[in-house]
């Protein structure tokens, strides 16, 4: 039975050390589609865009399968705010202003926190310096890219330690 035991505890340390789809010991690239909730507007002065706040969250749905789970998932969400700097159209089109992003992923196992300032807002994606991250994804570095080429998706390079 102390047998059984050992090599059950060997199983499970060795079965938490591999790496998930998409992932090896130092990074984990993936990408998700994602959908858009409401969008919320928070006015700063003075009168305009410039300095208020947009927030909203994104759901990410699985392109392939991922963290244990099939395609079109859902993985987690993407809560995402941004400050206008400029004056700016509803679209950005054509706008030459530029954002601070906050976001903070949720998914299987922790969270990511990414963070970009003066991210332009003319053409897509957004890309966002990852700053930290909880749980699997402590220590975490790279970015997020979002909405590349105008697409509802977001690109994860994320470097572990």
């Amino acid at each position: 039975m102390r047998r059984i035991l050992v090599l059950a505890g060997l199983v499970a340390v060795a079965a938490a050390a591999l790496p998930s789809a998409g992932q090896t010991s130092s990074s984990l690239d993936f990408t998700v589609r994602i959908t858009q909730g409401a969008t919320f507007r928070h006015p700063h002065p003075p009168a305009g865009d410039a300095g208020d706040v947009f927030s909203t969250t994104l759901t990410l749905f699985a392109m392939e399968p991922e963290f244990g789970k099939g395609t079109d998932a859902k993985l987690g969400t993407m809560t995402f705010s941004w400050t206008f700097k400029g004056q700016c159209s509803a679209t950005a089109a054509g706008c030459k202003g530029t954002s601070n992003i906050d976001t903070v992923t949720t998914l299987p196992g922790g969270t990511i926190t990414a963070n970009g300032t003066n991210v332009p807002l003319s053409h897509t994606p957004f890309v966002v310096p990852i700053q930290k991250g909880t749980g699997r994804f402590t220590g975490a570095s790279g970015s997020i890219a979002i909405a590349p080429d105008g697409h509802a998706l977001t690109v994860y390079k994320i470097k572990l330690p």
